[in-house]
C-alpha cells in the first residue's frame, strides 16, 4: 500500500467508498423500509381500532341519550310512581309509543317498583299494546331488576349474546325517580348490534379484522361463529375461549393483558403494538369501551400492510446515483487535483535537492493555483531566509548568553544576601553552651524552609534565677517570615526586661498588645500588614523544680514513663489584627524532674504532608513519634525526627518552617 501511487490509492478508496457506501444504503434502506412498515400497520391498526369503537359507542350514546330522556318524562314518571291515577296508563303507553319510534330497534321496556309490573314492546307488537308481567324476586330471570335498582344510581348497559338466534343485545336499563329523587322503576331499551359487530370483525378491507373481547379476554365477536356460539354456550368462564389462548407465546399474552388492565384504568385511549397470533406475526391496537366493558382489537397483517418491494425503485435509483456521484468525482479529482499535485510534489522534490530555482506556471486562480502561487513564493523566500539565518541565530545566541549570565549574576547577589541574612538570624537563637549550662539535655530541630525562615526557638535567663524558652512560629516564611522573627526578639526581650519575667501568661498579653502596635495593626482602625504568631513559653523555675506554661497555638508535651501528655496551649493567637487585645491566656503549672523530657514543636512539622494520601503528620504520630525515641539520647533524638518527617514527606517538597525543641533537667 505504501508503494502505490496517489492515484491508485485514490481509485482504491472510491471503489471501498462505494462498496461501503451500497452495503451501508442497503442495510439502512432495509431498517428504514421495516421501520416505515412497522409504523404504517401500527397507525393503520389504531386508526381502525378507534374507527371501530367510536362506530360501536355512537349507535350506544344515542340510543343512551334516548332512553334517558325516556326516563325523565314527566308523563312516564308520574304513571311509574306508586299510588298513580290508572287513568295516566294510556297517557304514558302512548308517550313511549313515540319514543318506540326513534330507538334502533323500536323496543322499549318500563319496570315499576310499586307492584313489580314490566311491560316491554318491540317491532311484533301492536301500538299502545305492550306486553305485561310480574317481576318476582325468587325467580332468577327476573333478579336483574331488583339488583340493577338497588344498585345503579343513573343508569347501566348490560351485554348479552343469544347462541341460540345467535344475537348480541345491549340493554340499557335507565333508573327511573320521582319529583323527590326516590327509585320508583326502570325503562329503557335494547339494541342489536349482531350485524354491526359481524361488519366490524369481518372487514371487507384485505389484511384487517377484528376481535372483540371482555374484561377477562373471552371472546364475544370473531370472524369465526362457531368459537363465538361455544363460548355463549359454555356456563363455567374458566372453559370459554380467551384472546390469549390464540395467541403463539406467553410474553405476548402477558402483554396483552396488562395492556387490557392499562386501557381499563383510562390511561390511554388506544395502544398498538405487534402480536405473533395462529402462526402469523400481525400489528394489533387495542381501545376499550367502558360502556359495555368490551375491548376491540384490531388487527393488520404485516403481509399486507406495505410490501417491501414497493421501494424497490427507490433503492435502485439510490444505488445507481451513488455509483454515478463517485465516478463524476473520481474524474474531477483526478482532473482537477491529482495531476496538479503531482506538478507540486515533483518540484518539490527538487527543491529538496537544493534548487531553489524551480517554478511551476500558475494556470488556475483555485486553491490549487493559490498552491502553486505560494510554492513559487515559498521557493524565493526560503533561498533568502537561508542566508539570514545563519546571522540570526548568532544574534540571539549571543543575546540569551548574556541575559543568562546577568541573570546569574542576580541570583549570585540574592543567594549572597539571603546567606548573611541567615548568619544575622542565627545570631538571635540561643547559643548551644547556654542550653548546656542550663538543661541536662536538651536537642533542637530547627529547619526553615527557606534559607531564612519565620520559625525562631528563643532562651532567656532571669535576674530572678529563672529561664524563660519558647518555640515560636511567625506569619510567614522565607525573608517576611524572617524579619518577623527579628521583630518578635526585639518585643519578647523588651517585655521582659521592662514588664514581666515569671509569668508566661501575662507575657504572651503584653506580646499581644505591644506586636499590634509596634506594627501599627490597629492605626485608625486601618490594618497596615496583618501579622503574628504561634507561641509556646515556659518559664522554669529551677530552684522550686517547677515549670509554668503558657501557648498560642502552641502545646507542650510532657513524655514520662511510657506515655505522652499534650498540655494544650489557648487558640487565641499572638498579634494579628483579629487577636484579642484583652485575652487573658492561661498557666499550666508542672512539676520537674530528671526523668521528664519536655517538647513543644510548630507546626510546620504536624502539617508536613505526606504520607500515602498526603495527609498532614498530625498531633497523634508526633506523639507515637516522641514515644517511639524517648529512650534515645536527647542529641540523637532529632537524627530520628529528621528522618521520620523525611520519609513522611517522600519525593514532595518542604512546604513550611520546622521547629522541634526538646529538653531534660
Amino acid at each position: 500500500m505504501h508503494r502505490l501511487t496517489l492515484r491508485a490509492k485514490f481509485i482504491l478508496i472510491i471503489s471501498a467508498i462505494f462498496l461501503i457506501s451500497a452495503a451501508a444504503v442497503l442495510f439502512v434502506f432495509s431498517g428504514v423500509t421495516g421501520n416505515i412498515i412497522r409504523e404504517f400497520a401500527l397507525r393503520v391498526a389504531s386508526r381502525q381500532a378507534l374507527h371501530d369503537k367510536n362506530k360501536i359507542l355512537s349507535i350506544i350514546d344515542r340510543e343512551v341519550v334516548l332512553a334517558l330522556k325516556l326516563a325523565d318524562d314527566s308523563v312516564i314518571r308520574k304513571w311509574v310512581a306508586p299510588g298513580s291515577d290508572p287513568a295516566l296508563k294510556n297517557a304514558a303507553l302512548k308517550q313511549l309509543e313515540s319514543y318506540r319510534r326513534f330507538f334502533r330497534d323500536q323496543s322499549y321496556f318500563i319496570a315499576r317498583s310499586a307492584d313489580s309490573s314490566y311491560f316491554n314492546a318491540d317491532r311484533s307488537t301492536l301500538p299502545g299494546q305492550p306486553r305485561m308481567s310480574i317481576l318476582k324476586q325468587e325467580n332468577p330471570l327476573d333478579s336483574w331488576f331488583f339488583q340493577t335498582l338497588r344498585r345503579v344510581d343513573t343508569f347501566e348497559l348490560n351485554l348479552n349474546y343469544d347462541a341460540l338466534i345467535r344475537q348480541t343485545k345491549v340493554w340499557i336499563n335507565v333508573i327511573i325517580r320521582d319529583e323527590q329523587g326516590e327509585k320508583i322503576g326502570i325503562g329503557g331499551t335494547g339494541i342489536d348490534l349482531t350485524d354491526f359487530l359481524s361488519g366490524i370483525v369481518d372487514s371487507s378491507e384485505p389484511g384487517i379484522s377484528a376481535i372483540l373481547v371482555d374484561r377477562r379476554g373471552t371472546i364475544q365477536a370473531h370472524r369465526d361463529r362457531k368459537l363465538v356460539e361455544r363460548n355463549a354456550l359454555e356456563q363455567n368462564p374458566d372453559k370459554k375461549t380467551t384472546i390469549y389462548n390464540l395467541l403463539d407465546s406467553t410474553e405476548d399474552a402477558q402483554y396483552l393483558k396488562n395492556t387490557l388492565e392499562s386501557l381499563s384504568n383510562e390511561r390511554q385511549k388506544v395502544v398498538a403494538f405487534p402480536l405473533q397470533i395462529d402462526g402469523r406475526q400481525v400489528f394489533a391496537a387495542v381501545t376499550y369501551m367502558q360502556e359495555i366493558g368490551w375491548y376491540n382489537i384490531a388487527l393488520v397483517d404485516v403481509s399486507h400492510a406495505l410490501r417491501p418491494g414497493a421501494f424497490s425503485p427507490i433503492l435502485l435509483a439510490s444505488v445507481l446515483s451513488l455509483l454515478a456521484v463517485i465516478i463524476v468525482i473520481g474524474f474531477l479529482m483526478n482532473r482537477l487535483v491529482l495531476y496538479p499535485l503531482r506538478l507540486l510534489t515533483d518540484a518539490s522534490a527538487a527543491v529538496t535537492k537544493g534548487n531553489y530555482e524551480v517554478s511551476l506556471p500558475v494556470v488556475r486562480r483555485d486553491e490549487i493555483g493559490v498552491l502553486t502561487e505560494s510554492f513559487n513564493s515559498m521557493a524565493a523566500t526560503v533561498r533568502e531566509h537561508m542566508a539570514l539565518l545563519e546571522e540570526r541565530v548568532q544574534q540571539r545566541t549571543a543575546e540569551l548568553t548574556c541575559a543568562n549570565e546577568q541573570l546569574e549574576a542576580s541570583q549570585a547577589r540574592i543567594t549572597e544576601s539571603l546567606l548573611y541574612a541567615r548568619v544575622i538570624q542565627a545570631s538571635i537563637l540561643p547559643d548551644s553552651r547556654r542550653l548546656d549550662s542550663i538543661f541536662s539535655g536538651w536537642c533542637v530541630l530547627y529547619r526553615p524552609c527557606d534559607i531564612v525562615g519565620g520559625d525562631l526557638y528563643w532562651l532567656r535567663e532571669t535576674a530572678q534565677g529563672r529561664v524563660l524558652v519558647a518555640v515560636l512560629d511567625c506569619t510567614g516564611h522565607g525573608v517576611p517570615g524572617a524579619f518577623m522573627t527579628m521583630t518578635v526578639n526585639a518585643v519578647l526581650n523588651h517585655i521582659v526586661d521592662t514588664r514581666c519575667a515569671d509569668d508566661p501568661a501575662r507575657i504572651l498579653l503584653e506580646m499581644n498588645r505591644l506586636l499590634q502596635e509596634t506594627l501599627r495593626l490597629r492605626q485608625d482602625g486601618d490594618s497596615l500588614v496583618d501579622a503574628g504568631l504561634d507561641i509556646g513559653l515556659c518559664c522554669i523555675d529551677v530552684a522550686q523544680r517547677s515549670l509554668l506554661f503558657a501557648g498560642a497555638g502552641i502545646s507542650l508535651y510532657r513524655a514520662e514513663g511510657d506515655q505522652v501528655h499534650e498540655i494544650k496551649g489557648n487558640r487565641q493567637r499572638v498579634g494579628y489584627s483579629g487577636s484579642d487585645l484583652g485575652f487573658v491566656y492561661q498557666n499550666h503549672q508542672q512539676l520537674l524532674d530528671s526523668d521528664t523530657i519536655w517538647y513543644m514543636t510548630t507546626d510546620g512539622f504536624l502539617d508536613e504532608g505526606g504520607g500515602p494520601h498526603g495527609y498532614g503528620l498530625g498531633t497523634a504520630r508526633f506523639r507515637e513519634m516522641l514515644m517511639k525515641y524517648r529512650s534515645v539520647p536527647l542529641p540523637r533524638q532529632m537524627e530520628a525526627f529528621e528522618q521520620v518527617i523525611d520519609e513522611w514527606r517522600g519525593t514532595g517538597k518542604q512546604r513550611d518552617d520546622i521547629t522541634v525543641l526538646g529538653f531534660r533537667l
